[in-house]
């Protein structure tokens, strides 16, 4: 005869009850935020095509900026090297320079030991 007895876990159906709500809470509640998620995304993803728009805007403006000004600086310095090129030609040339130094400028005879 053994003294053994049958031990029966018993479990309060109310116990049930209160994991369901909360997983149905948990499973609304995931829901409701996966939803969100995807509307800030598609939200942020507007907003950055707008600004990427601009962005590209602004940069064929200064692309257009550029080049008139490189064209603007190109001519001038085209212009400078004419210019120069003129004056290096007549110095180079049978004409007679001028000194900048008055006629009467004379060495000093200073030595120092």
């Amino acid at each position: 005869m053994s003294n053994s007895k049958n031990i029966e876990i018993a479990i309060d159906p109310n116990v049930f009850a209160i994991f369901d709500g909360i997983s149905l809470v948990a499973s609304i509640t995931s829901l409701v935020l996966a939803i969100v998620a995807i509307w800030l995304a598609i939200a942020f993803k507007r907003d950055a095509d707008k600004v990427n728009a601009e962005t590209s805007l602004l940069l064929i403006e200064i692309k257009s900026d550029s080049k008139a000004i490189s064209q603007g600086v190109m001519s001038e310095l085209k212009a400078y090297g004419d210019a120069m090129r003129g004056t290096f030609n007549a110095n180079t040339s049978n004409s007679v320079t001028y000194s900048g130094a008055p006629e009467n400028f004379t060495m000093s005879n200073n030595t120092e030991t």
